[in-house]
């Protein structure tokens, strides 16, 4: 159940769906800037946006509210949806590289060429190591030569690893069959920061300062914005530190139970316009929320 302030609800009974509406009296929120995770938050499953969050979107930026992409995604496998919301941020690579604009770098936080060469040697000795690719300055390095699962991955530069990049990174994720060697790889590496990703077995290796709420953190100082007016929406577990330090954080009704516990809210799901929905009830109209609880 999404943490609610009782002192500001009131309780509706539905005579028809019988259920219980808790209806919030606070009305509009004070945000200057709202953060938005791509895959399972604003994308929907089938990788789109609707017409009708890109609308919200724009009326949000039309009041002054400042737009940020958070993905873990590069910028170039992220360029699509960027082209679509035309953001005033982007927040890549899990929060390796903050660009607002076209050009200005606001952050950078990358792997040293030494240890990403070291972890990648280290993981193509594995025999539980199905993949692996490495994200530089130079291009989006792989080791399967399979046509990508998706276009928004056609730039992939097909690498042997056994030949070292000697690049610094901004991450390198690695597909492992067992959680437990994944573990093992990131207990030799305490320079790096390791991420799991849900029902998957992509793991993400970065540098351990590199984090979405690091990023979002350095993004709001440049742009003296005070992270209690910040609101961030995701899903997994990328997403939980922005969820819990934003000054409000959402949870999309699809997100992981771990992500809903420390949410302020729970919106709808992604393929529900679940973000849309409550940016247009909190930010353009400025109605009360309701949340629902079966009788």
């Amino acid at each position: 159940m999404p943490k609610v302030e009782l002192a500001n609800m009131f309780m509706i009974h539905d005579k028809v769906t019988g259920k219980v509406l808790v209806q919030d009296r606070v009305k509009s929120w004070n945000i200057k800037m709202i953060i938005l995770d791509l895959d399972g938050t604003l994308l929907c499953s089938d990788k789109s946006i609707s017409e009708y969050t890109s609308s919200v979107l724009e009326k949000c930026k039309k009041k002054g509210v400042k737009i940020a992409i958070a993905t873990a995604r590069s910028e170039k496998a992220a360029k699509k949806y960027i082209d679509i919301v035309k953001p005033d941020i982007v927040i890549s690579n899990g929060g390796s590289l903050v660009r607002c604009g076209d050009n200005n770098i606001l952050y950078k936080c990358m792997l040293s060429s030494k240890v990403s060469d070291n972890l990648i040697n280290e993981c193509i000795h594995k025999r539980e190591v199905v993949s692996i690719t490495s994200e530089t300055e130079t291009g989006y390095y792989v080791n399967w030569d399979d046509p990508p699962f998706s276009s928004d991955y056609a730039h992939a530069i097909i690498h042997d690893f056994s030949v070292q990049l000697s690049e610094d990174t901004y991450k390198i994720t690695i597909e492992i069959l067992n959680d437990k060697v994944a573990q093992e790889i990131a207990d030799k590496f305490p320079q790096c920061r390791m991420l799991a990703f849900t029902g998957e077995n992509y793991y993400r290796f970065a540098s351990k300062n590199s984090s979405k709420i690091n990023a979002i953190r350095e993004t709001a100082k440049s742009l003296n914005i005070d992270m209690s007016q910040v609101v961030a929406f995701g899903d997994d577990y990328n997403d939980f530190e922005m969820i819990i330090e934003c000054g409000i954080g959402v949870a999309m009704g699809n997100a992981i139970d771990e992500v809903k516990t420390v949410a302020d809210y729970v919106c709808d799901t992604n393929d529900n316009d679940g973000v849309a929905k409550l940016l247009e009830e909190r930010i353009i109209l400025g109605v009360k929320t309701i949340l629902e609880f079966n009788k």
